[in-house]
């Protein structure tokens, strides 16, 4: 037998939720592994463009402090990316880091990057409680990317700290319009938090994942998502007539 025809099994008292959990925790955590890597993708993928489309309207002080730092956060070094390294310097300035440059330079757009890389370096360190106000600074940025990154994030953050039904409502509003190209990672990872609080016992939540996941095998069958999306609703107990 499958995993898949294994996780479908039932008891005399429903689905065998012990393989099911088994089945959706393993999915779960590879799945979580690609989100926070998109948020740090998001971070470095973007930051040149920010560099060079900000100049104008950014402190240039903030800008000039990001471009030291984000080699750290680029290598791995996130406590540094955090803190700064003050055995350095570059050009002559000191290596400030992204929680001085939030700190200092919040109000702006620059400062909500920083925010960005900030709450991605601690969500690395596992620091998650710590990363969600930097991400929330992200998320309200006008830059769509940004904010998605942001709230990406603290929806990553509220996973992590068992807050199921925050953390889908948050990837609902990082997914964005049907036609965004996140629109399908994120509604499917709205709909695995949804299962996990339906666990808990609520029937809204396990409604609100049956919705998405149907959604998904409608939007594009075939893809990925779909395929995923047609296991969670088995797990679920729904089939269609």
């Amino acid at each position: 037998m499958s995993e898949t025809e294994s996780a479908m099994e039932t008891t005399e008292n429903g689905w065998n939720v012990r393989e099911e959990n088994a089945e959706q925790d393993a999915l779960i955590g590879k799945l979580k592994m690609l989100g926070y890597a998109l948020v740090g993708i998001l971070a470095i993928g973007f930051g040149y463009y920010f560099y060079s489309g900000m100049q104008e309207t950014t402190n240039e002080e903030a800008m000039t402090a990001l471009s030291r730092i984000s080699s750290y956060y680029e290598s791995g070094q996130f406590q540094k990316a955090l803190d700064g390294d003050p055995s350095r310097t570059i050009r002559g300035g000191k290596v400030i880091g992204l929680k001085a440059i939030v700190s200092e330079y919040g109000g702006t757009p620059a400062g909500a990057f920083a925010a960005l890389y900030a709450g991605s370096s601690l969500i690395n360190i596992g620091k998650y409680s710590e990363a969600l106000p930097y991400l929330e600074t992200a998320s309200a940025s006008d830059d769509a990317t940004v904010s998605a990154g942001g709230k990406a994030g603290m929806a990553a953050c509220n996973e992590e700290l068992k807050n199921y039904e925050e953390a889908a409502s948050l990837y609902i509003e990082a997914a964005g319009t049907k036609d965004s190209p996140l629109y399908e990672r994120y509604t499917l990872f709205a709909a695995l938090n949804y299962e996990k609080a339906s666990a808990n016992g609520s029937g809204e939540a396990k409604e609100k994942a049956i919705t998405l996941l149907k959604g998904l095998t409608m939007k594009n069958s075939g893809s990925d998502y779909t395929n995923e999306a047609k296991m969670g609703l088995a797990r679920l107990g729904w089939h269609e007539n």
